[in-house]
């Protein structure tokens, strides 16, 4: 399995966020002090590309990194702006099952140092469905008989 990564795509709405930004800096700079007789309605221009935003806001972007390890997989998560970043190994020995959840996010329930089954949610609607699909097929691989739940 080769590393399932969607880093571009992430970087690609993080850039379109700065721009903009930018570009709503711009509209403010534009209307209140190079041509402060304009009307402000010239301001909705700045807002109106907020709207096509409103669907991101909901499904906000998240860097997933899976990596294949020793009989398992390695999957780091970090939110976009943020620096905390989070680790699962799931291997056959720790995987029991999955857990019903939304379209964007897949559901594990993955045994932990104490033996205690945790439940973690890992979003997966910023990736491309190839490596979706492979994703899935390492899962499988790793523990066949994963109940859904």
């Amino acid at each position: 399995m080769k590393d399932i990564n969607n880093k571009g795509r992430v970087n690609r709405f993080k850039y379109l966020l700065y721009f903009y930004g930018l570009f709503v800096l711009f509209m403010f700079v534009y209307t209140f002090i190079i041509a402060p007789d304009l009307p402000r309605l010239i301001l909705l221009a700045a807002f109106a590309p907020l709207f096509g935003f409103m669907s991101s806001f909901v499904n906000w972007p998240v860097y997933v990194h899976a990596t294949e390890a020793d009989g398992g997989v390695v999957i780091n998560t970090q939110k976009l702006f943020s620096k905390k970043r989070n680790s699962l190994v799931v291997t056959k020995y720790n995987f029991d099952s999955y857990f019903e959840t939304d379209h964007l996010h897949i559901g594990l329930n993955v045994l932990d140092e104490e033996e205690k089954l945790r439940k973690h949610r890992i979003k997966v609607s910023w990736l491309r469905l190839k490596d979706l699909r492979a994703l899935e097929e390492k899962l499988k691989e790793i523990n066949p008989y994963a109940p859904v739940k």
